[in-house]
């Protein structure tokens, strides 16, 4: 019986952790749609970060196509490095909320 216990005292714990950390997450995606513009409630989560996938997907292959065309030119391409991806995400970032 207290092993009974003990075990459903540890379930209960992350059962309740897990809505702790659920909450915590869906007030953070309610930060983030609205400040790209979007309704919260209107738009799923794999809606909205589908925009995310796809713009990615598009950036590499605009990438893809620039180092392309330097090499068929005989220019050496340096690919952006991490800091420098962040920093034109950022960037677009503002540009959008400024469009807001």
């Amino acid at each position: 019986s207290s092993g009974i216990n003990a075990e459903y005292g540890r379930a209960e714990r992350k059962v309740r952790r897990l809505g702790e950390q659920t909450r915590a997450m869906l007030g953070r995606y309610e930060v983030v749609t609205k400040a790209f513009g979007e309704d919260p409630k209107r738009m799923e989560p794999n809606e909205f970060f589908k925009f995310f996938t796809e713009f990615f997907v598009q950036f590499d292959k605009v990438e893809r196509q620039l180092v392309a065309e330097s090499a068929a030119q005989g220019k050496v391409h340096q690919p952006l490095t991490r800091e420098a991806s962040r920093n034109l995400v950022r960037e677009a970032m503002v540009r959008h909320s400024e469009m807001l």
